[in-house]
């Protein structure tokens, strides 16, 4: 009997019959939108930029009157600190504002980062940057997350994920670029991913029509559902996500 079951069972099926809302994240969903502008939230904030290479942030935070303190793991750069993201030389509840602009997928213990900034920042304070998901593998990179991993590291140590964007570049048009590099083809990315979103709005489309006429569900709940479908489709997808985990 067992066998006869298993062999009905594509490979990958789980026994989940998972929803969209079991897949999408508890907090607000952008597609192809800034969430957030760095000089807004760390004026007059104390600002640790882990990971910030040659400190590309610094002049941007002093100029609105925050404290910059850099990061990285390695001499050469910009920083102020030599340290690395697990294990932070910072006093608890010591800084407003934690930036990791394409830095998480590059930790190899991402748990434990998370770890240290939840631990480093104030009550209330906010922890910014982008990670890599659909890229591929470049320099050393060890964990590229989804949004619901965003999610989940945020839960378990005391802060909410409370803004992911992602849908302005795909996996795709990422790995076209780099499958003919030297080739430069940057130029194609944004139309290429212009015209991945519009193909994710026609499939919206046709999944109200189904939610309404099918599944007989009223207009706003098939409206509500079919923009979700369109959200969690580009976020599926995402070269990466920018993100907004504050801690509680």
């Amino acid at each position: 009997m067992q066998k006869e079951i298993f062999a009905k069972v594509a490979p990958g099926q789980g026994v989940r019959k998972l929803t969209l809302t079991d897949q999408a994240p508890d907090c607000e969903i952008y597609v192809n939108e800034s969430i957030y502008e760095l000089t807004e939230i760390c004026a007059g904030k104390r600002v640790a930029d882990i990971g910030c290479g040659y400190g590309r942030n610094r002049e941007l935070v002093e100029s609105v009157g925050g404290e910059w303190v850099g990061v990285e793991p390695f001499e050469g750069g910009a920083h102020t600190v030599v340290a690395s993201a697990e294990d932070l030389p910072f006093e608890n509840n010591s800084f407003d504002v934690v930036i990791m602009d394409a830095v998480l997928e590059h930790i190899p213990d991402v748990g434990a980062a998370f770890s240290e900034v939840a631990r480093i920042l104030k009550p209330g304070g906010c922890f910014v940057g982008y990670v890599a998901f659909m890229e591929c593998f470049h320099e050393i990179s060890y964990s590229h997350l989804s949004f619901k991993a965003l999610e989940y590291y945020s839960t378990v140590n005391g802060m909410k994920l409370e803004k992911v964007s992602g849908g302005s570049r795909f996996g795709i048009d990422y790995h076209v670029r780099i499958l003919f590099k030297p080739i430069p083809l940057a130029w194609s990315r944004p139309m290429i991913a212009s015209g991945i979103r519009l193909l994710f709005r026609i499939k919206s489309a046709l999944a109200y029509v189904g939610l309404r006429y099918r599944r007989k569900l009223s207009k706003e709940e098939a409206s509500d559902l079919s923009q979700l479908y369109f959200q969690i489709e580009c976020l599926r997808q995402s070269n990466g996500f920018k993100y907004v985990i504050r801690k509680n």
